[in-house]
């Protein structure tokens, strides 16, 4: 390891932001990438060896190049020696500061914390005081997490002053941000593949230490302590600093990325998980390396759900600072967009973020089909085909009910819906279908600072809701095995399907026909697809999740008539996906509207496995091009194109190092 200094620029006041933007101060800040393989600097905090259990601090690769700082803290032979646990610090005391690293890995399936320890003093077995800033990987059964501030005394917690619900996934990395500022602390964490806006965070204040060290640690929080498997702790870090002021960036919320001089994306239009972004004011960001270091535009690429649309991009600015922007977005269309910047050494970063095109005017159309999830069948199969709003206002105000709407209405149980409760609102207090074992909620709350809970939150709300002075309704606390039935009539047609959701654990939303009378039990279902439904951290993030088919392709349902659609949570009944999600609405978009998104997959035999060509580029309408790879590869399109067209390979060529495939559309 190669202790060193690194310098950052630092915040200022924001009446003279721009001149520091231009001319950056800059101090001296601890950091280290633990490339060289060793934490010299760092002092070593190891209590149980006396007992025969010594941490392991290890360097392992850090998978980009580099290496990591690795923590395994063994269980102790006795439980009375407390849990198992590690600590690495440096000795500089900080009161105000900012501090930073990555969050590169864990043992899956180990109920520990890891992260910050700060303004720490008397160091030692049951001497330590101070602050900890950490991720729980196990706050709640089922692998949910929560990010905690907590106050350490006689090296144990003695109160948590700060919370967010949040869980990661251990296939991402993650910055873990923290700054300090007399008795206010901030918590943040990001993922690396977007350091424009945090995932979670929070704000705290306590003065209960003014000043100590800054330190990486973990600990196991099983009640298993002397259990050689459950009782270990065992984290992995990478690109640890700490200064005593924040740097300066020319947007907020965003953060430096882990390594000096890479290029990232720091200020941008639209934001993550954008709902409703204006197609016609594109896409607007700032690449910069918030040094002198240089951008190379000419490496850029901005990818459109797949696509590689770079040819559209026009810049301004200077090389380290430039000003990019792209006028290409389709209306209504959801994206999955992702930047890769690039320098003039190939130091290459990501940002990849979800947003959407579509228009309330466009929602409210006769062409599109909505339905609310909160929405579903009452009465033994009974429906309303395009129902108004309803609910109770802010204020406790009714808007219609009484059956007009679906407020209120009682749904019979395996006729109209399947809860695997038998308490009104999964065991919550039920807040629009009243009597039902379904969980209704108004808005999404998730637990905030002290261990209470935020205030609730919204979806965008939609304006037929707020002219109203209604919330977004939603469906939650569901449970794999669940379902909800849904009779509407539908203009004949293919439609593309999206469902508006946000989850905190990874799980997939069935979308079956109902078959037999939606009236009596014992239901039979034909499969239309699925939504996999990715982990999104909070469950007060939202995003459109589209209806796929078994290949994993976008999926195109004919729908004409009158229909019953049951939406069906998958996956057992378990903890890790139990209450995790909270459903807004189903979109029905007419599969003509939505232009072909296709893209080029590659396998080494002709049965596959076959994988998206992620470096593929498109130099024009019909033809891919990419690398060559290895002495034998097999080609085939991917397309999300409407049911009536299809495309087909051409030609297949090599030129100059790259692999030219040509293709077409046929009938």
């Amino acid at each position: 390891m190669r202790s060193r200094l690194r310098n950052i620029p630092f915040e200022r006041p924001l009446s003279v932001l721009f001149l520091l933007v231009l001319f950056p101060l800059r101090i001296s800040a601890q950091s280290d990438d633990f490339d060289d393989g060793n934490d010299a600097g760092w002092i070593r905090y190891s209590p149980l060896t006396l007992l025969g259990a010594p941490v392991k601090f290890g360097f392992p690769d850090d998978g980009l190049g580099g290496k990591a700082y690795l923590f395994e803290a063994p269980a102790p032979p006795i439980a009375e020696a407390g849990p198992a646990r590690a600590l690495s610090y440096r000795t500089n005391v900080y009161s105000d500061f900012y501090a930073a690293v990555d969050l590169v890995g864990w043992e899956k399936g180990l109920n520990q914390a890891f992260g910050f320890l700060f303004r720490a003093e008397n160091i030692g077995l049951g001497t330590t005081t101070g602050y900890v800033l950490n991720y729980n990987t196990e706050q709640a059964s089922g692998g949910r997490g929560q990010l905690q501030i907590n106050r350490v005394a006689g090296e144990r917690d003695s109160g948590t002053i700060g919370a967010s619900n949040i869980t990661l996934d251990l296939n991402h990395r993650y910055r873990l941000v923290l700054v300090a500022r007399g008795s206010e602390f901030t918590a943040q964490i990001y993922d690396l593949l977007d350091l424009t806006s945090p995932l979670a965070g929070f704000t705290v204040n306590d003065s209960a230490s003014a000043s100590g060290v800054v330190g990486l640690f973990n600990y196991s929080r099983s009640s298993a302590v002397t259990d050689p498997s459950a009782g270990r702790a065992h984290t992995i870090f990478d690109n640890f600093v700490v200064a005593s002021k924040a740097p300066i960036l020319p947007s907020v919320p965003a953060t430096p990325h882990s390594l000096e001089n890479m290029p990232q994306v720091v200020d941008r239009t639209p934001a993550s998980r954008s709902n409703f972004h204006d197609a016609t004011k594109g896409i607007r960001f700032l690449a910069t390396t918030l040094t002198t270091n240089q951008v190379n535009s000419k490496a850029m690429r901005l990818l459109l759900n797949g696509v590689d649309v770079s040819s559209g991009l026009s810049f301004s600015g200077t090389p380290s600072n430039l000003n990019v922007s792209f006028n290409g977005l389709t209306p209504n269309t959801a994206y999955d967009a992702r930047v890769i910047l690039e320098d003039f050494s190939n130091r290459k970063s990501t940002n990849a973020w979800t947003f959407d095109t579509f228009t309330e005017e466009f929602l409210n159309s006769a062409a599109v089909k909505v339905i609310e999830i909160e929405d579903y069948n009452y009465g033994g199969g009974r429906f309303q085909d395009n129902p108004p709003v309803s609910g109770l206002t802010s204020a406790g105000a009714s808007v219609n009910g009484n059956g007009v709407g679906y407020y209120d209405q009682i749904g019979i149980p395996e006729i109209d819906y399947f809860d695997h409760s038998s308490n009104v609102g999964s065991g919550a207090l039920p807040e629009y279908r009243l009597s039902d074992f379904t969980g209704t909620q108004a808005g999404s709350v998730e637990s905030g600072t002290g261990g209470q809970e935020n205030p609730i939150q919204n979806d965008t709300r939609r304006q037929k809701y707020s002219a109203r002075d209604l919330p977004e309704y939603q469906v939650a606390r569901t449970e794999g095995g669940e379902w909800l039935n849904y009779t509407r009539n539908f203009a004949g047609g293919d439609y593309r399907m999206y469902l508006r959701v946000a989850a905190r654990a990874p799980q997939p939303v069935l979308l079956e026909r109902v078959t037999s009378d939606p009236a009596k039990p014992n239901q039979t279902t034909v499969p239309l697809g699925t939504f996999q439904v990715p982990n999104l951290g909070l469950m007060v993030n939202y995003r459109y999740v589209s209806l796929t088919d078994s290949f994993g392709r976008p999926a195109v349902v004919s729908l004409s008539g009158l229909q019953t659609l049951r939406l069906a949570m998958g996956g057992p009944q378990e903890n890790a996906t139990q209450y995790t999600m909270s459903l807004n609405y189903l979109l029905l978009v007419p599969a003509s509207v939505a232009a072909p998104n296709i893209r080029l997959e590659s396998a080494p035999s002709v049965l596959g496995p076959y994988e998206t060509e992620s470096t593929a580029t498109r130099p024009d309408e019909g033809t891919f091009e990419t690398g060559i790879m290895g002495p034998m590869r097999f080609y085939r399109l991917w397309s999300s194109s409407p049911a009536t067209q299809s495309f087909r390979i051409t030609s297949l060529q090599t030129s100059g190092g790259k692999v030219v495939v040509k293709y077409r559309a046929q009938p």
